[in-house]
């Protein structure tokens, strides 16, 4: 059993699932606004429906998420054995050859969720899994091509379920979201290289144009940002789930006491908001059964990846509340 446990923390360690929450959450976010609609707009939604978008959704996100941290490792791995002898590859609890199974197992794992999601869905999951390639590969060495990927990465795997999502205020919130957190970690854990000046200005024109794209795509087309039988106010959730991260974040680097400890925290809480955000967006449209349901799936989330970061002994720290 000993034994068992240890292989299973140790597969935790390797494919960072556990930080994959946010992920999940976006792409579930994506299924159910589908599968339900628009507030004042009529779906023939069906439980069976929802379930099979949910468990396709769920083998995509957990599938690529994978996919790509163990890429991740296995590109590291030399570098890992003299600055991070702890990771999995690096430490030997993993060998080579079983890394690169899990590898191409989850990523047909993906390729399958996306099968039940239908054919546009396989092709964006293949996407997204070719951007992680180059992220991997060269991307994370140059700070505003890297960051700017992850960003896109992120929009893309929110429109696997269904590439037509109507609400893509939502998918310019998440990508904007995690270009602020990659860069925030990125300065707290002093990674190399770092970004100058002209980084940061090709990061912010980066954001800028991606930006321009995804919310101009509905209006050139003659529809609308958001539902015209709905009042802007409405916008106040999202724009205060956003505020309140701010202020989160801010605090919690704040009072971290270390880079390493403030970069743990800005993942983990960066990780959890993605629920806030859905359940911010599901409040805006009216639909509160969703809102509240995905409001508790952050928290059980939280409380989660919270336990296992220190089960593993990915978080920095003997358990406590911090």
């Amino acid at each position: 059993m000993a034994g068992m446990l240890n292989r299973i923390l140790t597969a935790v360690k390797l494919t960072r699932l556990v930080a994959g929450f946010g992920a999940l959450c976006d792409i579930w976010f994506v299924a159910v606004l589908v599968q339900l609609g628009w507030r004042n707009q009529v779906s023939d939604w069906t439980i069976e429906g929802l379930l099979v978008q949910l468990g396709g959704s769920l083998m995509v996100a957990i599938g690529l998420f994978g996919y790509g941290s163990i890429l991740n490792d296995l590109l590291d791995v030399r570098r890992d054995r003299a600055f991070s002898p702890e990771r999995p590859l690096a430490a030997g609890d993993i060998r080579i050859t079983e890394a690169v199974t899990g590898l191409v197992g989850l990523l047909l794992i993906a390729i399958l969720g996306a099968m039940l999601l239908g054919t546009d869905s396989v092709f964006l999951a293949m996407i997204v899994a070719a951007a992680l390639m180059f992220y991997n590969a060269a991307g994370r060495f140059i700070p505003p091509v890297g960051i700017v990927t992850v960003g896109l990465v992120y929009a893309v795997h929110m429109l696997i379920p269904a590439y037509q999502m109507p609400l893509l205020l939502a998918i310019w919130l998440i990508m904007s979201h995690v270009m602020i957190l990659a860069v925030l970690v990125h300065l707290l854990e002093d990674k190399r290289p770092r970004i100058s000046p002209r980084g940061f200005i090709g990061i912010l024109a980066g954001w800028c144009c991606w930006s321009a794209v995804v919310l101009l795509m509905r209006p050139l087309r003659g529809l609308p940002l958001w539902p015209e039988s709905d009042s802007s106010f409405d916008l106040m959730w999202p724009l205060g789930a956003t505020i309140i991260m701010a202020i989160l974040g801010w605090w919690k680097i704040r009072t971290a006491g270390t880079g390493q400890r403030a970069s743990e925290r800005v993942k983990r809480y960066g990780a959890t908001w993605h629920a806030a955000y859905a359940s911010s967006w599901f409040a805006a449209l009216g639909m509160w059964v969703p809102a509240v349901g995905f409001l508790i799936f952050g928290l059980a989330g939280f409380v989660i990846m919270t336990l296992a970061n220190e089960v593993s002994g990915l978080g920095p720290g003997r358990v406590r509340f911090r």
